[in-house]
């Protein structure tokens, strides 16, 4: 029997990239996202590769909702997992990128939902099919989560909360075989499609960094720790622009 990976929060950066390592690997692969469109041209990419998908809508800001979701394309998975990957961001956007005076209640709420609230709810669905597979439970976040960088306490906080809560799933649940990874990626990953890149919605105006890591590294490093589990965090340090176009010189 094939082995599977549900990303939740799959989008055209690191979601689709992951989809693409692992299923590469034999793994049939499930996507969630809220976005049933987003979902379907992700499926149709993959399939394209060979790659058997299937789908699933979730709509991370309702943690009540999340399970149900869950279930259902784990059903459509032969009611197997191997490998849970959490990948929802919030709600991102320019609009998040704000003074913590002006930080609403709604927004704070929105984030704790994505990131904390429905991180824990996957967490309980899943751990008992994880067990009969003796999976793994990895969940993504920033660097905002120990650094008070500007504007970025709508995030932050519940990216603290997320990787508290990491380590204590960590810890509860590594005497049964499962692994949970926590994994904070420094700086927004770049998309592997140029087009995309350019694209964007989920960046602050005028957005600019010169240490940013390729989605696709990123990928590659989450199926390296869900089959080495050597560690709990795993921080995905960016590689500059100006070494990566000199590396790619040499080559």
């Amino acid at each position: 029997m094939n082995k599977t990976i549900i990303i939740i929060g799959a989008g055209p950066g690191v979601g689709l990239e992951t989809a693409r390592y692992f299923g590469h690997h034999g793994y049939l692969v499930g996507l969630m996202s809220r976005n049933q469109e987003k979902l379907n041209l992700i499926k149709a990419e993959l399939e394209l590769e060979g790659i058997s998908v299937f789908n699933e809508t979730i709509d991370a800001n309702t943690p009540e909702s999340v399970s149900g979701s869950i279930k259902k394309l784990t059903e459509k998975l032969g009611n197997r997992l191997d490998v849970v990957l959490y990948n929802v961001p919030g709600p991102l956007g320019a609009e998040s990128y704000v003074p913590i005076t002006d930080l609403s209640i709604d927004l704070l709420k929105t984030y704790l939902n994505t990131r904390v609230l429905s991180a824990l709810e996957t967490a309980k669905t899943t751990i008992p099919y994880l067990l009969q597979t003796s999976g793994a439970l990895l969940f993504t976040s920033g660097q905002s989560d120990r650094t008070a960088y500007p504007f970025t306490s709508a995030m932050g906080v519940p990216q603290a909360a997320l990787r508290m809560l990491t380590t204590h799933l960590h810890n509860e649940f590594a005497e049964k075989n499962i692994f949970v990874g926590y994994i904070p990626i420094d700086n927004p990953p770049l998309y592997s499609d140029s087009e995309k890149e350019s694209s964007r919605s989920d960046l602050p105006l005028g957005f600019e960094l010169e240490n940013r890591t390729e989605a696709t590294h990123i990928a590659k490093e989450l199926f390296n720790l869900s089959t080495k589990r050597d560690n709990l965090e795993l921080r995905i340090e960016p590689t500059s622009l100006d070494q990566k176009n000199s590396q790619a010189n040499k080559n």
